[in-house]
Formats: structure tokens, sequence, C-alpha cells
């Protein structure tokens, strides 16, 4: 039997919310995504509920990074495998995001995900890459993988479908 060990608190952010919108439609995904990596637009709620971060945009790509908290835990002390899926997702969509021009997004319509290695309440810090494949006029696709960021040890990998919305 294990000893009980103390709760560990989610990671803040760390980044102010926004104080004004802008026309999101009229700007590309990238653009919008280095906003927010850049402080001029909040991140999803669900990266700061999940403790995680937007660390690097690119074209085509993004990196986020975190460390899971105590408060992801199942009753049987492992973390849900939906932590992992929300997070490749977040990756996922991200990516294709960063390729989308100004008055297009994408949503996800097949997401498939391999789970390699548990993440658990010590798990140290995680960093998940979202890489675009494929960025066309109707669909997209994508890939992510989910590794330790000390050790680099493979915890999950992604890939998905999107179907590309023109939003103007």
């Amino acid at each position: 039997m294990t000893a009980l060990r103390p709760l560990r608190p989610r990671t803040d952010t760390g980044q102010p919310p926004a104080e004004t919108t802008h026309d999101l439609l009229g700007m590309t995904g990238r653009e919008i995504l280095q906003g927010t990596l850049d402080g001029r637009f909040p991140s999803a709620p669900i990266l700061s509920a999940l403790g995680f971060r937007l660390a690097q945009v690119g074209h085509g790509t993004v990196v986020f990074e975190g460390e899971p908290g105590d408060q992801l835990l199942g009753p049987a002390g492992g973390m849900y495998g939906g932590f992992m899926a929300t997070l490749l997702e977040s990756a996922l969509s991200a990516a294709v995001l960063t390729r989308l021009a100004s008055g297009t997004r994408s949503t996800s319509v097949k997401i498939g995900i391999d789970i390699h290695r548990a993440v658990r309440g010590d798990t140290r810090k995680l960093r998940c890459t979202g890489t675009a494949i494929h960025v066309g006029s109707t669909t997209a696709s994508a890939e992510a993988r989910l590794i330790g960021a000390e050790d680099g040890e493979l915890y999950a990998q992604a890939t998905s479908m999107y179907a590309i919305l023109r939003m103007l």
C-alpha cells in the first residue's frame, strides 16, 4: 500500500483575461491563437480547468504544456482518459486552426486516440504537440502526441478529421 500524499492543485496559467474581444471572424486562425499566446485574447477555459496553457503557435503546429493536478483523479487514483482526450483534441483542432483563413473555422468529425501510458497524480509536466497534416477547402486532418516534457516518454497519440466551415 502506498502512503497518502498531499493533493496537488492544478497549474495556474498565469494569463490575464483579455480586456476586449475583436471581430474574430475577420482574423485567421493563427492570428487568433497568436493573440491568445500574447495575452490579447483569453485562452479557452477548458485549458485552465485542465491546468494547461498554449505554449507555441506556428504554421500548422501548436504546443500545449502543463502539469496534471489531483483535481483530475478518479476514485481509484488514476486520471480519466477523457483528460488526455480533451488535451489531444485541443492540440489537433488548434493545429488545423493555424492554417485556416479568416471567416473559416472547423469542427471535428472523427477522432482516434491511442493511450500508451497512464497519467497519474504524480505525473510531471506534459507537452502536447499538434500538427496539421492536410487542410483543404472542405476537410482537414491532424495528428497529436502527448509526451513527458522531461523524459520524452509517449503517453498518447491521436489523429482527427475536420469539416471546414465558412462562417461569413
